[in-house]
């Protein structure tokens, strides 16, 4: 039903019961129901009728003006997204690129061990904006038909970007999971994955995403340098310590250990075994 065919009903539907009351009244109630009665119960049957069938009619038109309300909002996000993505792509990517390309020349030049540690923190930083470019782009609130997609889309353009093996599979079905919950394990993944390629050196990369008796379990394995000492002690792994904080927004065990020459990540949502 249309806004506005809801908003006639409201104003019609009072007047055309009293019209109808009326008429049946005078034309068929007269001889038993005297012009006091019939005045009384004119107000009651109106009051009767009218709020039996608008009352639906209310309830559709508060969920149509929230409907509205919230779609006014979630373009007005998507613009704000799209804002600041327009703008790191011409401005900060556009810098980064222009930079890497100096370095390239300089290096040409001079054969110099920190010239070639700044180019790859340089690169870094340029794949970071480019990522945080894609998720402003693709929002993490699109409909749930196409979170599946968007995450087989994003694990193939990471094996396109890296020389990384990535054997992934996603046996959990979007039903079996809220609309924070694949916000939260979309970023999760997206960040672990990054920190693979960022520290650990690996060639090979397991990520498994699938149902528990009484939830779901991602886990990530990676075969490379590893760590020796507490990583969440180091300052510059922010990523850890914000995949830590996601798994703790879904009320979700954070484990990350090592084993047997590989890493191995695991957040479990309540309910699931860790290891199993």
């Amino acid at each position: 039903m249309r806004y506005k065919q809801i908003k006639w009903l409201i104003l019609t539907i009072p007047t055309v019961v009293v019209g109808v009351w009326e008429y049946v009244r005078h034309e068929f109630l007269l001889p038993y129901i005297s012009m006091d009665a019939g005045n009384i119960l004119t107000p009651v049957i109106v009051f009767l009728v009218t709020i039996t069938l608008l009352l639906h009619l209310f309830v559709v038109y508060e969920k149509m003006q929230e409907d509205l309300k919230k779609e006014r909002a979630e373009k007005a996000v998507l613009q704000e997204r799209e804002r600041i993505a327009r703008e790191l792509h011409d401005g900060i990517a556009q810098t980064l690129f222009l930079c890497s390309v100096q370095l390239d020349q300089l290096k040409l030049k001079y054969d110099d061990g920190e010239l070639n540690q700044v180019h790859k923190h340089l690169r870094l930083i340029h794949d970071d904006v480019r990522q945080s470019i894609y998720n402003l782009k693709h929002s993490s609130s699109e409909a749930s038909h196409v979170w599946h997609e968007r995450l087989v889309h994003w694990l193939d353009q990471y094996r396109l970007d890296t020389a990384i093996h990535l054997e992934a599979h996603i046996d959990l079905k979007e039903e079996q999971l809220t609309p924070r919950e694949k916000v939260e394990l979309f970023h999760c993944i997206q960040e672990a994955l990054t920190n693979i390629r960022k520290h650990a050196a690996a060639e090979h990369v397991s990520l498994r995403l699938e149902p528990r008796p009484s939830g779901w379990a991602l886990t990530v394995v990676d075969d490379g340098k590893g760590f020796t000492d507490d990583p969440f002690q180091h300052h510059d792994r922010f990523g850890l310590k914000i995949m830590q904080e996601r798994a703790h927004n879904m009320k979700a065990d954070f484990s990350l250990t090592r084993e047997h020459g590989k890493t191995r990540l695991q957040i479990i949502s309540a309910g699931g075994d860790l290891r199993g």
